[in-house]
């Protein structure tokens, strides 16, 4: 993965999360296992079942050398919870 956020996440891995008037501060972690990357993907895929298609597509030009695999995941443990 090449984004900004996700080499700044990887550099400082203490992360600020906000939804709504909730606050969250944790820890995020790139999964490099194979197994935890695969986890993280299949939940991707039954989230997102309508591109399940382009998404196959995908890794099939993976899988024959045409496309280069550039996805990653992280996992995130939360450290604590606060509330505006």
């Amino acid at each position: 993965m090449n984004r900004q956020w996700v080499r700044n996440v990887q550099k400082t891995p203490q992360v600020h999360l906000s939804i709504d008037a909730e606050k969250f501060d944790g820890t995020a972690r790139f999964l490099t296992a194979r197994a935890e990357h695969e986890r993280a993907m299949a939940a991707i895929r039954r989230k997102y079942w309508m591109f399940r298609p382009i998404l196959e597509i995908g890794r099939i030009l993976t899988v024959i050398g045409l496309m280069r695999d550039n996805t990653g995941a992280f996992e995130v443990t939360l450290a604590s919870y606060s509330k505006r």
